[in-house]
């Protein structure tokens, strides 16, 4: 085995290199991949993986968000809150914990809602974008009916283009003696 700064030989079993002195130990492991996935799982472990693992089985175990599910679990809760107030009603020592029930309650009624709204979001996911019909670059010619009424009774002569401009030129214009 090679020694990665150095690059002196040294035997295959050694934790330091006989030359400089650099730890060599996972330099075997290192070349036979099995450091990475040491590594890998390493940081798996300490990003939280476990618990992620854990939330991932427990959503598998639950299966898809369905509608009978959210319903169940909505009505659950409400039925939590119905019981709780029974038990501070006729139980002996309800009025002592009845309320700590609202927990399961609310989570239940949580559950349902949540699950509710994920399958409303699966589906517009889903489904196709409404129909936009196609703007047409240029708009529709108006109807004959729209159109202003013909004026054929008279001929007019267009307005001269050089009638304003040739009216100018016959004006004298007055000169001072300091123009020339």
């Amino acid at each position: 085995m090679f020694c990665p700064r150095c690059g002196a030989q040294n035997a295959d079993d050694a934790k330091f290199c006989r030359a400089c002195g650099t730890d060599i130990s996972l330099v075997p492991q290192a070349v036979t991949g099995q450091l990475a996935e040491r590594l890998a799982a390493r940081e798996d472990y300490s990003r939280g993986s476990r618990r992620r693992r854990r939330h991932r089985d427990r959503d598998e175990e639950k299966g898809p968000p369905t509608v009978e599910r959210a319903v169940r679990s909505f009505i659950m809760g409400l039925a939590f809150i119905f019981v709780a107030f029974a038990v501070r009603t006729w139980a002996p020592a309800g009025n002592i914990w009845w309320f700590w029930m609202f927990i399961p309650a609310a989570s239940m009624i949580a559950d349902g809602v949540s699950t509710y709204i994920r399958i409303a979001e699966n589906k517009k996911k889903l489904a196709p974008p409404p129909y936009v019909p196609a703007q047409a670059a240029v708009p529709p010619p108006p109807r004959a009916s729209a159109l202003p009424p013909r004026n054929t009774g008279e001929i007019v002569p267009p307005p001269s283009v050089t009638e304003a401009t040739t009216r100018h030129l016959n004006v004298p214009a007055d000169r001072t003696q300091n123009d020339t």
